[in-house]
């Protein structure tokens, strides 16, 4: 049995709550519940926390994946666990979205053609909007493109490498193949970079692990990694670089497992939202659909819009956390312990 970071399952229960946040002001600014924030102002940083977030989360998977990989024996078994780390979710409401969006005219579905239904459901299905210029059904699932993209290549390189099949000149002439399709995907998406900071981590844990180093003067860097990052991106208009290294940085303090951030992420709250966080990140923008929608005639009750926007956020927030502590124990959890079991003695590790 793995023995869990609990600093890194808290970690992605910070990232994903992070998200909801950004969703929650940047919705409830669209609808003037409030002001949008003046750039001067420390609460401007919130429009960063969707972007940033999900970068972090490539790290997480550039780790996770090089971890998950030195276990696998085929990379049909690390096939079969990445997908059912995936699609349940992003199925059920793939075709929640595609059965109800039609029928109330949800964006781009409005009055949609036959043929351009199944184009995109065909498309959605096999995540292509997020790297591909076309009509995307769950805004959030264009990450999930990266990550299926980031799958495919880490999976066929680990298996060129191991394969005795594959004779030398072929290797070569596959790893030149993937090295040039990173290229190219990282030259239009080069938020994809997140995930070499996460190999690199991965490659660089047993040299922290050996120093050791767990000093006081060390205690607040993980906090102080963290808004640095933020503070790159508000200064800086390119701030990837810096973003990348604090990253690196970032992530040792994730790994060491030291420090006030680790101390704050190890908690049961943080570790509780770990657990949920692929549920809570895919399922809040469909709890949040419905109650756009609702908000103007409860908005008409209410004498001011503040009032508005604190019922709006907290119920959000609420009912995102009931539909994915639901989604998490009964399609991620139960649907995948059983089919999972029955490959091979494959194990989805519980924090990603």
């Amino acid at each position: 049995m793995k023995s869990i970071n609990h600093t890194l399952l808290g970690f992605r229960g910070l990232l994903a709550f992070s998200v909801v946040i950004y969703h929650i002001f940047e919705s409830a600014g669209i609808e003037g519940y409030i002001q949008r924030f003046s750039e001067d102002s420390v609460l401007y940083l919130i429009n960063y926390a969707g972007v940033i977030s999900v970068d972090l989360f490539f790290v997480i998977s550039g780790y996770l994946i090089m971890q998950s990989l030195s276990t696998k024996r085929t990379l049909r078994q690390f096939a079969i666990n990445r997908l059912l780390r995936i699609y349940p979710v992003f199925l059920t409401i793939h075709l929640i979205i595609f059965v109800v969006g039609p029928l109330i005219g949800y964006k781009w579905m409005d009055g949609i053609s036959v043929g351009a239904y199944v184009t995109h459901f065909v498309s959605n299905s096999l995540l292509l909007p997020g790297m591909l210029e076309l009509p995307i059904a769950q805004i959030v699932a264009w990450s999930l493109s990266y990550e299926m993209f980031f799958y495919i290549i880490a999976g066929l390189i680990w298996f060129t490498y191991r394969s005795s099949k594959i004779r030398t000149y072929g290797k070569y002439s596959l790893y030149t193949l993937m090295f040039f399709s990173s290229v190219v995907i990282v030259y239009f998406h080069r938020d994809a970079l997140f995930f070499v900071v996460g190999v690199a981590a991965y490659y660089s844990q047993t040299k922290w692990k050996r120093s050791g180093e767990r000093h006081k003067a060390l205690y607040l860097d993980g906090m102080i990694y963290l808004v640095a990052i933020y503070a790159a991106f508000h200064v800086m208009k390119a701030p990837l670089a810096v973003a990348l290294g604090l990253s690196f940085l970032l992530f040792r303090t994730i790994i060491m497992e030291y420090g006030l951030l680790s101390l704050i992420l190890r908690t049961k709250l943080m570790n509780y939202l770990g657990k949920i966080s692929f549920s809570l990140y895919m399922w809040h923008t469909m709890v949040m659909f419905p109650l756009k929608k609702l908000m103007p005639k409860l908005s008409s009750l209410m004498d001011s819009s503040s009032t508005s926007f604190v019922l709006y956020m907290l119920m959000s927030l609420v009912l995102s956390l009931i539909v994915s502590h639901l989604s998490y124990n009964y399609i991620e959890t139960r649907f995948t312990r059983k089919k999972v079991e029955s490959s091979a003695n494959s194990s989805i590790t519980p924090y990603f």
